[in-house]
């Protein structure tokens, strides 16, 4: 009897795209760069998500709830902005304008020395995405919930020094701050859960509601 024949290994099954001896080695370089930066901006965004909620819970005791609607208004206003980031930005600054935190509606950049170009190009992309996320979080802040310039300004550098503790301490102290406010933390994933008509609902209705057996 013949023995079956052994199923053949994708190339891109070892290592990722960099173990992809199908493509060019150029192209598998500029793929991996590209990957990298994507990945590099959603962390940026995160983070700075997660240190605006911490913030807003100490200052003004926003909680669960209404830090879910804020995530989700963020969210849609975080799409809007990168549909068309000129749009956007454009958008973005007469907000800004109108709650007296004018934006001069150009990215900045930061040199470190040390960093290769392309891994500067990615510091560069994330330092952009924590503008990009500032911005929107701000406004959507200011839609859900009136915050004013005042209460942004304190909110804001409240912001500042958690993602400096960030930077020394890794992201683990701002998922325990998550979970004090409510939300559930799975393998350092937050979440958070919603009805079909996007109302919040707590962990713990949802563990009794939606997972009985759990």
């Amino acid at each position: 009897m013949a023995k079956p024949k052994k199923n053949k290994k994708h190339p891109k099954s070892k290592g990722g795209v960099m173990g992809r001896s199908d493509i060019p080695y150029a192209q598998r370089i500029q793929m991996q760069h590209r990957s990298d930066i994507a990945v590099n901006r959603e962390q940026a965004a995160k983070v700075t998500m997660f240190c605006m909620s911490v913030a807003m819970y100490e200052i003004k005791r926003v909680a669960y709830k209404r830090l879910v609607r804020f995530h989700n208004r963020y969210m849609e206003y975080e799409r809007e902005f990168y549909q068309d980031p000129e749009v956007g930005m454009a958008h973005a600054k007469t907000r800004m304008e109108q709650m007296g935190m004018p934006i001069s509606g150009e990215f900045f950049t930061e040199k470190v020395e040390g960093l290769t170009a392309r891994k500067q190009d990615i510091h560069d992309n994330a330092l952009q995405a924590i503008q990009v996320a500032l911005t929107v979080g701000a406004i959507a802040m200011n839609d859900e919930f009136g915050f004013g310039q005042e209460v942004q300004f304190r909110i804001s550098e409240r912001v500042t020094e958690l993602s400096d503790r960030y930077k020394r301490e890794g992201i683990q102290f701002l998922l325990d701050e998550m979970k004090k406010i409510g939300f559930e933390v799975v393998n350092g994933t937050v979440i958070a859960y919603m009805d079909d008509d996007g109302t919040a609902v707590t962990p713990k209705r949802a563990r009794k509601e939606w997972f009985p057996s759990a």
